[in-house]
Parts: C-alpha cells; structure tokens; sequence
C-alpha cells in the first residue's frame, strides 16, 4: 500500500457546507454540538451518518429526522457524525410544507420524513448541492394566509434593519395591537419581533460570509450592539457564530451573494 491508495481506503472527502437563502438557512457538516435552545424559526434536522437523539419532555426519542415547529424547545444531538440542520422561514409555505412530510410524531416534534432516505443521500455526497436538498425536504401545496400579514412579512424580509411597530401598523390595518399580533403569528408561525430578529440575523450572517465585518454588518443589520447579535444567533442556532464562521465550513450564498 502507498499513500496514494490512501483515498481510496478512506473514501471521497466531503466539506461540510452552510448555505444562505431568502427563506432559509442550511447546514451539512458534523454535528457542531449545540445547546438546547428555542429558535423563533422551524427546523428540519437529519442525520446524515446515523440516527439522532431527540430530546422532549417526555423523555429522549431515537430518530433519523426531526422536524420542530417554531419556538419548540429542543436539544437534537448526532448518534452518528454528521447532520442536515435547515432552519426554514416560518412565514413561508416551507415550514408547513416540511411538517407535513413527517410520518410520525412525538409530542411537538415531527419525526421520519417521507424522503429520509433521498435526504440522506444528498447530504452525503461528497459534493452537497444546497438546492437540491432544499427541494426534496419540501413538496406539497402551501397554506393560503392574510395577505396583509404576508406584505408585512415581505418588508421585514427585505429591510430587515427597518424598525417597524407593530402599533403603527396594526393601526394602519385597522386593528388592536393584540389582535394584529396575534395574526402575524398565526400567519407567521412565530412572533413579529422574533421574525425581525431571524431577517436581520440572516443579513448579518450573509454580510459576514461575503467578507464583511462581522461587528459592522450586525450593527448595519439593525442589531443594537454585536454582543445582541450574538446572543440572538446563539438563541436561533444553538452554538454562536463564531463558532460557525471558523469551523472550515463552505459557504453557498446562493442568489443573496449577487
């Protein structure tokens, strides 16, 4: 045996890769470890080498996929090594999308995805195509909401630094704060100020990626310091970022890098 036959003993090497999209954020790489944590965003999570180990308030539960609702919390860890982790906009169809997909359930938490298998192919190869994996995590036809709260939405998303009130605009709507409030997140899945912070995480994240200043983008994102950006990414993804941004992960930009 030589060196050069070592490739071949040890397989294709893969990359672990993180992608950021308009309605999303993906993750295929080893399993970072995170604590447990509520995001204000579902999340779709597979293991790509192994089963997972979900931990509810009933007790652990041994599974190949999870997907938890918004504001669920959780702790998923990585029997085996690596992992798909997507955390999905909850305002889009996707979120509702996803959970229809999972065949069974252990309190909050959807479990076994109807495509696991495809999934876990993708995620396995050596080259990961955040597209397609994207893809085959959703199908089916998505929920018609208010479209007033979908504008709202909609400006959130693209000006996540803007500082909106949800009494100016429930009054604009011609309603109570409450009442506003209460739509936006059964529309939404998640709170407003919860769906503001998850935008403007994804603009600083998406700043930092393409070579930004991590400390100038999260203040430009609209966050009030960089320790709140910080303590909101930890809350969101469970691990902090900078934890992310040195942990050799390619990143995809995708259609945000143009």
């Amino acid at each position: 045996m030589t060196i050069g036959d070592l490739p071949q003993l040890l397989g294709p090497v893969r990359t672990p890769t993180a992608w950021v999209r308009p309605g999303h954020i993906g993750y295929v790489g080893p399993d970072l470890g995170v604590d447990p944590h509520s995001p204000s965003v579902a999340m779709l999570t597979v293991g790509v080498d192994g089963p997972l180990v979900v931990h509810t308030p009933h007790g652990p539960v041994r599974t190949r996929s999870c997907f938890a609702p918004a504001r669920t919390p959780q702790r998923v860890m990585a029997a085996g090594d690596w992992i798909l982790a997507l955390f999905v906009d909850p305002a889009g169809a996707s979120a509702t999308m996803i959970a229809d997909e999972m065949t069974d359930a252990a309190g909050a938490f959807g479990l076994a995805h109807r495509h696991e298998r495809e999934l876990v192919e993708l995620c396995a190869s050596p080259v990961v195509e955040p597209d397609r994996v994207y893809a085959r995590a959703v199908s089916g036809a998505g929920p018609v909401g208010d479209p007033r709260i979908a504008r709202v939405a909609a400006a959130i998303r693209a000006e996540p630094a803007q500082p909106l009130r949800a009494e100016r605009i429930a009054a604009n709507m011609g309603l109570s704060t409450g009442h506003f409030l209460r739509l936006f997140a059964q529309h939404c899945g998640t709170s407003f100020r919860g769906y503001q912070r998850w935008n403007r995480m994804i603009s600083v994240f998406s700043g930092a990626v393409g070579g930004l200043d991590l400390t100038r983008s999260a203040v430009d994102a609209g966050f009030a310091t960089p320790s709140h950006f910080s303590e909101t990414f930890h809350g969101l993804i469970g691990v902090s970022a900078t934890t992310v941004l040195r942990a050799g992960i390619h990143f995809d930009l995708g259609e945000r890098a143009s």
